[in-house]
């Protein structure tokens, strides 16, 4: 089985202007990396058995990859498909726009941003979300992790935020999107403190140095467990590509002394039971 766990949906319409902003520091032009047709994202997700399809919103930068339409996609193809609505503690009416994706969309987990949404992790309103998604037994993958953006708050980002978090709400499920790069080992302690915690391998396997000293903390230290398989389409890769980088990340040390990952620890990555461990139903 392969479960992708981070994908998007959204055209170009749902990116406000503030969301380019820094994107002459070498990002890629928000709107095309985000961007998808839905009949392209569909085909794309072939490659794998199920894939989670997230929304994105966020007031902070004038987004809104809308709840209703992930749900209007993912209802389409109910056998591989899992809706994650996003939510923006920001926004007034927060838990009422989680009840109503619960009860009426059929949404299955929740998308959320400290640094894009532009919240504290610890504020009254973000526990108001933590709450009601404990309740309701939604995880919630979070974007816990560096960004381009000039007016996201970056303090927010930090993957350590969320140890005490994970401490108060203890059958909450969270997945950090990207490693949490760049605190991959900060990442690395959070997830392996809280059982309930994960994080995915999305965009951190496109810097392969990188991507491969992370690989080697995890395997010291006992956690390859915590990874979890996600390509982040259509903004970083192709869930075929990210395969492709996992498998080849030995390839910068053949020749070398230094310690190799595993064959069958990258293949359990790519092979793991990811919606068994999110507490989601298959579709």
């Amino acid at each position: 089985m392969i479960v992708d766990v981070h994908t998007h949906v959204g055209e170009a319409e749902h990116y406000g202007s503030r969301f380019h902003e820094g994107e002459e520091h070498g990002a890629t032009p928000a709107d095309s990396a985000m961007a998808t047709t839905l009949d392209d994202h569909w085909l794309t997700m072939q490659s794998v058995d199920y894939a989670i399809v997230v929304g994105f919103k966020t007031q902070l930068l004038d987004c809104d990859v809308p709840n209703d339409y992930v749900a209007g996609y993912v209802n389409r193809h109910p056998e591989k498909l899992v809706g994650f609505m996003s939510i923006d503690p920001c926004q007034p009416d927060a838990v009422e726009e989680l009840e109503r994706c619960v009860r009426d969309l059929g949404l299955r987990g929740i998308k959320m941003s400290p640094v894009y949404q532009g919240f504290d992790p610890q504020a009254k309103a973000a526990h108001a979300v933590y709450e009601a998604a404990q309740r309701h037994g939604l995880p919630i993958l979070l974007h816990q992790a560096t960004c381009y953006n000039r007016i996201a708050p970056l303090r927010f980002a930090r993957p350590l935020n969320f140890d005490e978090i994970a401490t108060c709400y203890p059958d909450l499920t969270l997945i950090f999107a990207h490693l949490g790069y760049p605190w991959e080992q900060e990442t690395l302690h959070v997830v392996r403190k809280h059982p309930h915690l994960f994080t995915d391998i999305s965009f951190a396997c496109s810097r392969p140095w990188t991507f491969y000293n992370t690989l080697v903390y995890y395997a010291e230290w006992g956690v390859l467990d915590k990874l979890l398989f996600g390509s982040d389409y259509p903004a970083a890769a192709t869930p075929e590509e990210t395969m492709r980088m996992l498998r080849s990340v030995n390839d910068l040390v053949d020749g070398t002394g230094l310690p190799r990952i595993p064959s069958e620890e990258i293949e359990a990555i790519i092979h793991r039971d990811s919606l068994r461990l999110l507490g989601v139903n298959q579709p």
